[in-house]
């Protein structure tokens, strides 16, 4: 029977994805990259795609899934403890609280509505944030 493959973690620039399978595969879990080629061809629909995807058989989802997080964990533990002031500040989702935060300078909306209807982009300035997470966005 064939083993089903779920989707654990979703990147969107390749080094993280690549650095998150190497630690997978090192740690005896099979597993593989899906959407690397078409985010890194055609990176201004990459938003289409989802991104690039780490997917696992099914029956290691929580192994993998297990040390992903570990591994987050003590970075976020090493970087504590590097001498940082945390003077800097990170912007955080004000609905669920994630960091997986994307700054838009410019509305998507507008750039390919006016690639579509002129056949050449106009940048309309529009600054807001958007939550990778939920999809939340706010100014």
């Amino acid at each position: 029977m064939a083993a089903k493959f779920v989707t654990i973690a979703t990147f969107w620039e390749p080094w993280e994805a690549h650095l998150a399978r190497d630690m997978l595969l090192d740690a005896g879990v099979n597993c593989f990259l899906s959407g690397e080629n078409f985010v890194a061809t055609y990176w201004l629909l990459a938003g289409a795609d989802r991104g690039i995807k780490l997917k696992v058989a099914g029956q290691d989802a929580p192994k993998a899934v297990k040390i992903l997080k570990a591994d987050k964990n003590e970075a976020i533990k090493e970087t504590a403890d590097s001498g940082s002031d945390g003077q800097e500040e990170t912007e955080v989702c004000p609905k669920c609280r994630s960091t997986n935060i994307e700054y838009e300078r410019f509305s998507r909306k507008v750039f390919f509505l006016s690639i579509l209807l002129l056949k050449f982009p106009l940048p309309f300035p529009c600054v807001r944030y958007k939550c990778r997470s939920c999809g939340y966005t706010w100014r």
